[in-house]
């Protein structure tokens, strides 16, 4: 009974203070209408806080140049130097402190250690506290009254530059605790206040994109840094959300996360074009991680068969390009480099490219490894068993991140030496020369005791070593072209493709692999696990050399044994998306969806989430393919007469029912659905009468030879706007329907296409 009384009395008491709010809000926005408040006041707050205190200015100004220096010393190799520049001006701004919480955060992700980790923490709270600090407190009638575009601009204009500043500065620092938090705790309460905290700096940005788009900016140098950060944390945040997997999004959706990666593109574009900004070089950083590495990992964005380079890659040209200059000797842009070399196809100028890049450099030793790892894989896909163990070894020896990843690695590297019959002695530590097949049993030994956990999860390269080092053993010390699988997981045989010779000599092993799996096959009881493995990765061999149709038999054949595999389930659904790259290469859409459809319907098997992220990337590529390219069919009962017209040296057709109304009241919005090509007679005479025309590009559309031919192709109804004019109709194209078009088309006026057609009276 009391506690009935109790909850009745809190629920009265939560609803008379809502209401009390709600009233309260709804009487201050009518006074606000009707002009009884004067916002003088805060009219005069507004004017006053454009006009910062000279005193404040300056020192946010001297932190922006203090801030910009570090970033120059860091690009140009300088770490020491930068680190201890701000060491003797610690606690002299919040730029200070957060540039130098990123460089000791940068270090502890690079290194791993606990020292490092804690320092940063520790760094970043001191940030967080500083900007704090600094923050606009907001009013109560600011949170509860519904904002309208006259108030948001009194009311992100009351910002100081030194508020607005700190607004980003508290966002930026809070991601990186977030992430450090993330990695050091993997308790459900830790990860539980990580995402809150993420949460709490995806509203940040929010504000921060608020007050760029509403507040009058008095300084140029302030308004520049602050933009350039606005742009690298909203596109940021669109991108890694975007390129998440479907289920993913929709739990992030759910909670009010959203993303759209073109428009995060465009953002992180708009920073790095802000070149002598604070933060355009680290737009340009994050732009070229996207396109060098995300793209790659995601799907098939290398350099193909016929040697064409995708947009993306071509952009990373450009940026290094330019930047490069900018910083010559920088280890980071050399990385980069190297990793564009690698990417497409040039394995000896990136390796040219990482030395260097390690060669530029010795501060830290840690940054080192990065470049290892990537000479570990350009000599991989050239076959170079010995230097590829070798540059593993120095990552296992140096670098913390993941040991069980590096032993697994440098054995299945000795292992296909050994089948090569390329395997060479090794001296150990204690300089004791060992057998090959010694060192690969006491490294897949030890991978147990070895794993790790990052969030709460183990990553899935250990989860594979752990499970093939078990299996080793269990089949009397043997696995089935261990090194090739490895480089299929990091889809390396597509950084390859442009170069036949390379790929011919991946393919002649697995051969030789499957005739030898043939020849012990009553011996062997993991025989089609083994056969199909082989199987798998010579179909992305051929597939990579242009050899399609090869390619389908093998992951065909893959799929029809699917019920004799008993440990390599993972093949089935990777041979379905792979299925579904040659389908969406030849043009079978609706195949392409089907194969997709198939490869997500699998679940609980290895190396999941990694496949789950290409899947999206695909299912997103399909979408937007299909937005563009999505018709309706012209029903042959809305036949009408119809009227052709010459442009250039063909004519076209096009019939009434092309055209549906929108049933839009307010305007007369009609948009294009389809076109139907229809054969003309040679003797065929063209009325006059009131028309609806629509000018094109003539690239835009399919040439043909003859002279009875029909519009070919089609476009979206959302990409064209229909407007009226009398009896003359004109349709004009939207800005998504620009980007569907070439800007060179649309600027080329010499030869068009009109499209008429004529209504009965």
């Amino acid at each position: 009974m009391y506690a009935a009384i109790l909850q009745i009395t809190y629920h009265t008491h939560s609803c008379i203070t809502l209401s009390l709010i709600y009233y309260l809000g709804q009487w201050y926005e009518n006074q606000s209408k009707s002009g009884n408040i004067d916002n003088s006041d805060m009219n005069n707050n507004n004017t006053n806080n454009n006009n910062v205190n000279d005193d404040t200015c300056e020192k946010l100004l001297e932190g922006i140049a203090e801030a910009k220096t570090t970033i120059d010393l860091f690009l140009n190799n300088r770490f020491e130097e930068a680190k201890n520049r701000l060491h003797m001006n610690t606690h002299s701004g919040m730029y200070q402190e957060l540039s130098n919480s990123t460089i000791l955060f940068i270090q502890g992700m690079a290194t791993i250690e606990q020292e490092n980790l804690e320092s940063a923490k520790e760094q970043l709270k001191t940030t967080l506290k500083a900007c704090q600090a600094k923050r606009r407190k907001a009013a109560i009638s600011e949170t509860f009254i519904k904002q309208t575009e006259k108030s948001r601009n009194t009311i992100y204009g009351l910002y100081t530059d030194e508020q607005a500043h700190a607004e980003l500065c508290y966002a930026e620092g809070l991601l990186q605790l977030a992430f450090l938090s993330m990695l050091q705790d993997e308790k459900l309460t830790s990860l539980i206040k990580c995402s809150l905290k993420i949460r709490q700096c995806y509203k940040c940005y929010r504000i921060c994109w608020r007050i760029l788009k509403y507040r009058n900016w008095q300084n140029e140098i302030s308004k520049s840094a602050f933009e350039s950060g606005v742009h690298l944390g909203v596109g940021a945040f669109n991108l890694m959300i975007s390129m998440l997997p479907r289920s993913v999004l929709k739990l992030l959706e759910f909670v009010g996360f959203s993303g759209d990666r073109q428009f995060g593109l465009e953002q992180l574009r708009l920073g790095a074009g802000m070149k002598d900004s604070l933060r355009g070089p680290l737009c340009a950083l994050l732009l070229l991680a996207y396109d060098l590495y995300a793209t790659h990992m995601l799907g098939d964005s290398v350099v193909s068969v016929s040697s064409e380079q995708p947009e993306h890659m071509k952009e990373a040209r450009e940026l290094l390009d330019y930047w490069s200059i900018i910083y010559p000797n920088s280890a980071i842009f050399l990385l980069l480099a190297g990793r564009l070399e690698e990417i497409s196809g040039n394995l000896q100028k990136a390796i040219i490219l990482f030395q260097r890049s390690i060669n530029s450099q010795s501060d830290w030793i840690h940054y080192h490894h990065l470049c290892y790892w990537e000479l570990i894989w350009c000599y991989a896909l050239q076959a170079d068993w010995q230097k590829a163990i070798l540059y593993t070894e120095k990552l296992s020896l140096e670098s913390r991140w993941s040991q069980a990843s590096y032993r697994y690695m440098k054995a299945a590297f000795l292992l296909q030496s050994i089948e090569d019959r390329t395997a060479f002695d090794i001296k150990n530590h204690d300089g004791i020369i060992e057998k090959p097949q010694e060192v690969v049993d006491q490294l897949l030994t030890d991978i147990p005791n070895m794993v790790k956990r990052f969030g709460g999860r183990s990553l899935p390269i250990e989860k594979i070593a752990l499970r093939k080092s078990s299996r080793y053993f269990a089949q009397n010390k043997r696995l089935t072209l261990p090194a090739l699988e490895l480089i299929f997981i990091w889809n390396g045989f597509k950084m390859i493709q442009s170069q036949p010779d390379a790929i011919t000599a991946f393919i002649m092993i697995c051969e030789n692999k499957i005739n030898e799996l043939f020849q012990n096959r009553d011996t062997s009881e993991t025989f089609y696990d083994d056969y199909c493995l082989a199987l798998m990765l010579k179909g992305v061999c051929l597939r990579c050399r242009g050899q399609t149709f090869q390619a389908y038999m093998c992951f065909t054949e893959i799929i029809q044994s699917k019920r004799k595999l008993k440990m390599d389930t993972y093949l089935l659904p990777y041979c379905e998306m792979e299925l579904c790259h040659l389908s969406y290469e030849e043009g079978e859409i609706d195949e392409a969806v089907k194969h997709l459809e198939k490869a997500l319907s699998y679940k609980n098997y290895h190396l999941e989430s990694r496949l789950h992220f290409r899947i999206h990337e695909m299912d997103t590529r399909l979408k937007e393919n299909k937005r563009r390219l999505s018709t309706v069919t012209i029903h042959q009962e809305q036949q009408q007469s119809p009227t052709i017209k010459k442009a250039g040296s063909e004519y076209f057709l096009a019939l009434p029912s092309i055209f549906s109304n929108n049933n839009n009241n307010n305007s007369d919005n009609k948009s294009i659905s389809s076109f139907k090509s229809v054969d003309i007679p040679s003797n065929y005479s063209s009325s006059t009468s009131t028309s609806t025309s629509l000018t094109l590009p003539s690239s835009s559309l399919t040439k043909t030879t003859t002279t009875t031919t029909g519009v070919k192709g089609a476009l979206s109804a959302r990409n064209l706007s229909h407007s009226k004019n009398s009896s003359v109709e004109t349709l004009s194209l939207t800005s998504d329907a620009r980007r569907f078009f070439d800007e060179d088309d649309l600027d080329d006026d010499d030869e068009t296409f009109i499209i008429d057609y004529t209504q009965d009276e």
